[in-house]
C-alpha cells in the first residue's frame, strides 16, 4: 500500500511539542507547534506557526499565533475552513491550573491572529481535539475534559505549594466526547462518550475520531498504562456512544492519530507496542515504531501495516491529512524536533 516514505525536519528547540500539520487555502503547508521553555508543562511554553511553500523543504517561521502576556500557551487542534483557519489553545499559569481554552483565527493563511474566544460549550480544563466534517455536513470535534473545581484548584494552590501542579487535583475522571454542529458551526451541543476512572493515576484520552462508509463514528483513545488503544462507537452522528472497550491495539500510553482516506479506507499512525505496561513503567522512550495501518472493512481488521521508521526513541502526536495518494503529518521527535513525514500510498 505505501509507495514511498520522505522525512523532513520542520524545527527543532529545547522543547518541541504536539506539531499540528494543514494545509491552507493558498497551497502552502502551515504546522502550529509547542516550542520555548525546558519541558512541558512550563510557563515559558509558547506557540508558534511555521509556513511552507516548497512542500516542506524549507520552513519559515512566522513567530508566536497568542499574544505574548507571561502565560503558558498550548495548541491542540487547528482546523482550516477556506480562508478561515481555527487553532484551539490552552492557556495557563505553567502547571495546567488557571486552565482556560481560546480559538485563535487566521484569515490570511495562518501569519496574523486574532482571538475568537472561547471553545463551545467548552472553555476551560479541556484539549480539544481533530475535528472532522462528516458526510452530512455535520461538524463533530472530539474533546476530553477534566471537571476540576475551583475549590480544588484552590486546595492545590494552598496546601501542595511544593508540587501546584494540575494532575495532582482530586479529579475523579476523564471525560472523552464531541460538540457536534448541524448548522456549519453556527452553534454546537456537547455529547459525552465515556469518563475513564482516574482514581489509579492520571489520564489523557486524546481522543480521534472517523466517519466509516456506513456512517458510524469511531473514536478511538489513549489510556494510560492499559497498554491498549480503547474505543467507543456512535450510531447517530455523534449524539450517542457505545461503552468504551479496549482494542487489541497495541499503544504505549501514547496518542493516536486517525485519517479518513476515502469512503473505503481509514489509516491509523500509532506506535504499536506496549512495552512495560505489565510492570508499569514509563515508556515515554518506547513510543517506537511508528507504523501506518490501513483498514478498508470499516475498522474491522487492519489489512496494510507499513513500518514508516524504527528508529529508536520517542514520537509522539502524530497529525495531518490526506491529499491526492498521499498522507502527509507532522510529529514530535524525543520532544526536541519536529518531522514530517510525506507518505505516498
Amino acid at each position: 500500500m505505501v509507495k514511498n516514505i520522505t522525512i523532513k525536519q520542520i524545527c527543532s528547540s529545547s522543547l518541541c511539542c504536539e506539531p499540528i500539520l494543514r494545509k491552507t487555502a493558498n497551497g502552502d503547508l502551515l504546522c502550529i507547534c509547542q516550542l520555548d521553555g525546558p519541558y512541558e508543562p512550563h510557563i515559558e511554553n509558547r506557540v508558534y506557526a511555521f509556513h511552507s511553500s516548497d512542500n516542506g523543504v524549507t520552513w519559515s517561521n512566522s513567530g508566536k499565533i497568542y499574544p505574548e502576556d507571561g502565560q503558558a500557551v498550548y495548541c491542540t487542534e487547528v482546523s482550516v475552513s477556506g480562508n478561515e483557519i481555527s487553532a484551539y489553545i490552552t492557556v495557563h499559569s505553567g502547571s495546567f491550573l488557571d486552565w482556560k481554552c481560546f480559538v485563535m483565527k487566521s484569515f490570511d493563511n495562518g501569519y496574523k491572529w486574532i482571538n475568537a474566544g472561547t471553545p463551545p460549550c467548552l472553555p476551560e480544563y479541556t484539549f480539544i481535539r481533530g475535528r472532522i466534517v462528516a458526510a452530512n455536513g455535520n461538524i463533530i470535534i472530539p474533546y476530553q475534559n477534566y471537571p476540576v473545581t475551583r475549590e480544588e484548584h484552590d486546595r492545590i494552590l494552598r496546601e501542595e505549594t511544593d508540587k501546584a501542579v494540575f494532575v495532582n487535583t482530586k479529579t475523579e475522571y476523564c471525560e472523552s466526547g464531541v460538540i457536534l454542529s448541524c448548522d456549519g458551526g453556527k452553534t454546537y451541543e456537547r455529547y459525552p462518550a465515556c469518563r475513564m476512572d482516574m482514581s489509579d493515576g492520571w489520564i489523557w484520552s486524546e481522543p480521534t475520531i472517523a466517519e466509516l462508509s456506513d456512517g458510524t463514528i469511531v473514536m478511538l483513545m489513549r489510556k494510560c498504562r492499559s497498554g491498549w488503544l480503547w474505543r467507543c462507537d456512535s450510531y447517530d452522528g455523534g449524539k450517542s456512544w457505545s461503552e468504551c472497550r479496549k482494542t487489541d491495539i497495541p499503544n504505549p500510553s501514547n496518542k493516536p492519530k486517525l485519517i479518513k482516506i476515502d469512503e473505503k479506507r481509514i489509516a491509523l499512525l500509532n506506535t504499536p507496542n506496549n512495552y512495560g505496561m505489565a510492570e508499569n513503567k514509563s515508556t515515554w522512550g518506547q513510543r517506537y515504531p511508528l507504523e501506518l495501518w490501513i483498514s478498508d472493512d470499516g475498522m474491522k481488521t487492519w489489512g496494510s501495516k507499513t513500518v514508516l521508521t524504527d528508529f529508536p526513541g520517542s514520537y509522539s502526536y502524530s497529525d495531518g491529512f490526506y491529499e491526492d495518494g498521499h498522507i502527509k503529518f507532522s510529529i514530535e521527535h524525543n520532544r526536541h524536533t519536529a518531522l514530517l513525514f510525506d507518505v505516498e500510498l
